[in-house]
C-alpha cells in the first residue's frame, strides 16, 4: 500500500506539471491570493463561522462525455453523440467533510458546474460500433447539488492530508441542452437504419445516413442523476477519477442523459 500511495502522488504531481503552464499556474495563484483577501476581511470573518469546514476545488480536469436520447415510450436509443477527451477548468464547492463521530463514514453537500460539447454521432449495431462527424453537435450546460456519502481508507483523524476517499452521491438541479442530430438507431425508417449498420459492419459510406430524420432540440430544466468517485488526497492536492450522469425529460418523446469519465487534479482552497 505505501508504494502505490507513493506512485499514485508521483503520478498526480507529474500529471499537475504536465497540464499547467504559466498562464493557468498564475490563474491558480490568483484564487489563493483572492481567498485570503476575503478569510481576514470583516465580512470573510462572519461568513467563516457558517463556512468554517467549506473549500473550494479548483483545477483541471480531463474528461470524455456521450450523451444519449431515448424514446420515452420504448426506452431505447434513438440517437447518440460522443466527445472527444478534453481539458478543461475544474470548479466545484463543498460545505466540508463532515464525518459520523469518530467512522471512517462521512458526507458532502457541494455543488458543481460544467458545460461540454460533442460533436461526433456514435451508431451501434450489435457487438460493434462507430463514431463519425455528421456536421451535427450536442451541448449541454449543468449547475448541480451533489450531496454525497463517502468512505475514507486510513485514519483520517491523524491523515486527513494524506489519504484515500470512495464516495458516492445524487446530483440535481439545472441543466440546458441544445443541438441537432441524425436519428440513426429509427428502426422504422430501413434505408437510414440499414445504412447504419452497413457503416458499422460493412465499412460502406455513411453517405445514406442522411436519409435519416434529422432533428433539432432545445431545452432547459430539472436534472437528477448519480456520480461516484475514487479520489486520494496529500496536502491539499487532489487527484480524483470519477464517472456521473444526467438524466433530462426533453419533450414528451424523448429523455436525455448523458455519462462522463474524468481524471483530474486541482487544489483545495479552504475559507
Amino acid at each position: 500500500m505505501k508504494y502505490f500511495t507513493l506512485l499514485l502522488l508521483a503520478f498526480s504531481q507529474l500529471s499537475l506539471a504536465l497540464s499547467l503552464d504559466k498562464e493557468q499556474t498564475k490563474y491558480v495563484d490568483d484564487c489563493e491570493v483572492l481567498l485570503e483577501q476575503i478569510k481576514h476581511s470583516e465580512c470573510g470573518k462572519t461568513t467563516l463561522a457558517f463556512l468554517k469546514n467549506a473549500y473550494l476545488k479548483i483545477g483541471l480536469d480531463i474528461s470524455q462525455r456521450s450523451m444519449s436520447f431515448k424514446n420515452t415510450s420504448t426506452s431505447e436509443t434513438a440517437y447518440e453523440m460522443k466527445g472527444e477527451f478534453s481539458l478543461s477548468p475544474l470548479l466545484t464547492a463543498s460545505l466540508g467533510d463532515n464525518y459520523f463521530k469518530n467512522s471512517n463514514f462521512g458526507y458532502q453537500l457541494g455543488a458543481s458546474y460544467f458545460s461540454d460539447t460533442a460533436f461526433n454521432q456514435y451508431i451501434e449495431r450489435g457487438s460493434q460500433s462507430k463514431e463519425i462527424d455528421m456536421q451535427t453537435y450536442s451541448k449541454m450546460t449543468v449547475i448541480a447539488f451533489t450531496p454525497t456519502l463517502f468512505y475514507s481508507f486510513g485514519d483520517h483523524l491523524s491523515q486527513r492530508d494524506n489519504f484515500f476517499t470512495l464516495g458516492i452521491g445524487l446530483t440535481a438541479g439545472y441543466s440546458k441542452v441544445k443541438g441537432n442530430a441524425y436519428v440513426t438507431n429509427d428502426t422504422t425508417n430501413s434505408v437510414c437504419y440499414d445504412a447504419g449498420t452497413q457503416f458499422v459492419l460493412n465499412n460502406v459510406s455513411p453517405a445514406g445516413l442522411l436519409n435519416c430524420e434529422f432533428r433539432t432540440y432545445e431545452s432547459d430544466g430539472l436534472s437528477y442523476g448519480a456520480r461516484i468517485y475514487l479520489a486520494y488526497e496529500y496536502h491539499k492536492w487532489i487527484t480524483e477519477i470519477s464517472g456521473s450522469n444526467y438524466n433530462q425529460d426533453l419533450d414528451s418523446a424523448y429523455t436525455f442523459s448523458t455519462f462522463d469519465f474524468s481524471f483530474s487534479v486541482s487544489r483545495k482552497f479552504g475559507f
